[in-house]
């Protein structure tokens, strides 16, 4: 079993570097073609994955820390029940015959036209 063991790390080591080498883009690949990489790391065993994994780390980690990230939204959006659209859009949803309506304002207006003129009570007398 142990005499697999070199044979067993020489595989794994091979097929990770050659998927790596497989997926770096063409201009990270560095000093050789892709073609050439993938040649070395498949005919010649431990020295082709091994200087491939170095060169490719050493080249700056083969862009992956250059990917941008998009940043987050500078403003958080309201909660569902903070947003007057969304609770505008919730109207068409109630059943109304379960829905009670709030007393509308009364208008200050009608109010004080309802002051000035008597009341039923009220006989016109001073």
């Amino acid at each position: 079993m142990v005499r697999f063991l070199p044979f067993l790390i020489s595989l794994v080591l091979s097929v990770y570097a050659l998927f790596s080498c497989i997926q770096t883009p063409d201009e990270d690949v560095p000093h050789l073609p892709k073609l050439v990489w993938i040649v070395l790391i498949v005919f010649v065993p431990f020295v082709g994955p091994i200087v491939w994994l170095l060169m490719s780390r050493t080249q700056g980690g083969g862009g992956r820390e250059a990917v941008v990230r998009p940043s987050r939204p500078v403003g958080r959006p309201p909660a569902p029940d903070d947003d007057p659209d969304f609770l505008k859009s919730l109207d068409r949803y109630r059943d109304p015959r379960t829905t009670v309506k709030p007393p509308e304002p009364e208008d200050p207006k009608n109010k004080a036209k309802d002051d000035d003129s008597p009341s039923e009570n009220d006989e016109g007398t001073a």
